[in-house]
């Protein structure tokens, strides 16, 4: 079978030389790169290289020259680096610096980052557009005859899929940070986490405006919804539920458009929690129902699905249904690690204290006792892992004690929660409930009083931190 017909780098390289001679300086052979890049479909690193005649041997040797004449510090180089950097491989910023140098021009031009400045709009602005300079280059290389017949267009078509403004390692360094907030996550307060993934969110959002093929528009959406997920539990933690709900929804409508089913589940989560901690629990049910229709057999989410399920039906006085999803919870919880560290994933800890939730909301408070020490045991291990959630373990086993009788044992478990580091909406919310507990089944108790007191305080910390006090 004949080898479909594309115009050769050198073709447009001599072309050039024919009516501009030997000689040309940066400026040109930068445009002549171009040009390859643009008809030929090699990428910019490449383009550049043959846009000067050099094979890859002689352009490391012109790089280790430059690199000498500038009086760099001696670094090697060897043509399978190279040839790794022409497709797309990592190259770290020394060597970046030193390409640049050697074809005298920029990180963007040579395909290592992404120029945001503003295109100007097709009807006004400069008409004389570099790019579209180019385009009509390329255009004039099919007339010449450069270009011809059906099976030319078939390769433009498909060079067009294929271009796109941005680099292998800006999605890498997207994928990193996604994965550090997940990782991460504990270890910072609310109003940090705020401010940092807002940022990197609205970067992403900027990256969309670009081309690229549909592959990487798929997981810049994918990507979107992440972050968007990291701002909706900030935004819970910081007690703002509209907000929460908001985010919620644009992590989902991105996990829909790139049909990626876990993410949506993970933002019916979210949703969920939001709901159950503004004490809309019929709401919170209807959300898990949504999450557990699309969430994955085997996934994270489904097991922290299935623990929403059991509180809100227990929340809402449905005690078989509340008890049947604790015993699916349970089995679960046997196959989960013990602990597993991060925003995006389940296990025996946080099923145990979610039991201890459901518990006390269908009346079992030794039960509740049970399971909340049973997951404490684990929290205590470590804990700066799960600071939040072995809070709210600590006041759910708080209220089993006050209803047991015992308000000493209540209080000191209710002031280990708010002696947390990472103080969140959840624990001034579970906190309330105690104290209102206390007081009324101890009204004289000196113990409850001082819980009060502590729990004053703890909220005025918490609201500082919700309005953004950098003293809190």
């Amino acid at each position: 079978m004949p080898t479909p017909h594309r115009p050769h780098a050198t073709q447009i390289r001599s072309q050039a030389l024919a009516h501009h001679g030997d000689s040309l300086p940066a400026s040109a052979l930068n445009e002549i790169a171009e040009a390859i890049h643009t008809c030929c479909g090699h990428s910019l690193l490449k383009s550049h290289r043959l846009a000067r005649g050099w094979s890859v041997p002689e352009a490391v040797d012109q790089l280790v020259a430059v690199s000498e004449a500038a009086e760099l510090p001696r670094r090697g180089a060897s043509e399978r680096a190279w040839r790794r950097w022409e497709s797309g491989g990592h190259c770290d910023a020394d060597y970046q610096d030193r390409l640049c140098r050697l074809f005298q021009t920029g990180p963007v031009q040579l395909g290592f980052a992404v120029d945001y400045t503003p295109r100007p709009h097709p009807s006004g602005g400069d008409h004389t557009n570099r790019r579209d300079a180019l385009r009509l280059g390329a255009t004039a290389l099919v007339a010449s005859g450069l270009l011809a017949g059906a099976e030319t267009e078939a390769w433009e078509l498909t060079r067009r899929s294929e271009v796109t403004d941005l680099g292998t390692s800006t999605l890498d360094h997207v994928r990193h940070m996604i994965d550090g907030y997940g990782r991460h996550y504990a270890r910072y307060d609310a109003d940090e986490l705020w401010r940092s993934a807002i940022a990197d969110r609205r970067h992403v959002a900027q990256l969309l405006e670009h081309r690229m093929t549909l592959k990487q528009r798929r997981e810049l959406y994918v990507d979107a919804a992440w972050l968007s997920l990291v701002l909706a539990w900030a935004a819970h933690d910081r007690g703002d539920v509209r907000t929460a709900l908001a985010y919620a929804a644009d992590a989902r409508h991105h996990a829909d458009q790139a049909d990626h089913a876990e993410a949506a589940a993970w933002s019916w989560d979210v949703e969920a929690t939001t709901w159950f901690y503004d004490e809309h629990p019929a709401q919170a049910l209807q959300a898990v129902q949504h999450g557990l229709a699309v969430a994955s057999a085997d996934g994270a989410a489904r097991v922290r699905l299935m623990g929403q399920l059991a509180r809100a039906h227990a929340r809402l006085g449905h005690v078989i249904s509340a008890s049947d999803a604790l015993g699916h919870l349970r089995h679960q919880a046997e196959q989960q690690p013990l602990h597993a560290p991060g925003l995006f994933t389940a296990d025996a800890a946080r099923v145990w204290s979610v039991a201890a939730s459901s518990s006390l909301w269908m009346g079992d408070n030794q039960q509740a006792r049970t399971c909340a020490e049973q997951a404490l045991g684990i929290y205590e291990a470590d804990p700066r892992i799960s600071p939040t959630r072995r809070a709210v373990t600590a006041l759910d086993l708080g209220m089993a004690f006050a209803r047991l009788g015992d308000p000493e044992h209540a209080v000191a478990h209710g002031m280990t929660a708010l002696s947390t580091p990472r103080q969140a909406a959840a624990i001034a919310v579970r906190s309330g409930t105690l104290c209102v507990a206390l007081e009324r089944a101890y009204p004289k108790a000196a113990v409850v009083a001082q819980f009060r007191h502590s729990m004053a305080q703890s909220t005025q910390r918490t609201k500082r931190i919700t309005d953004g006090d950098p003293s809190a």
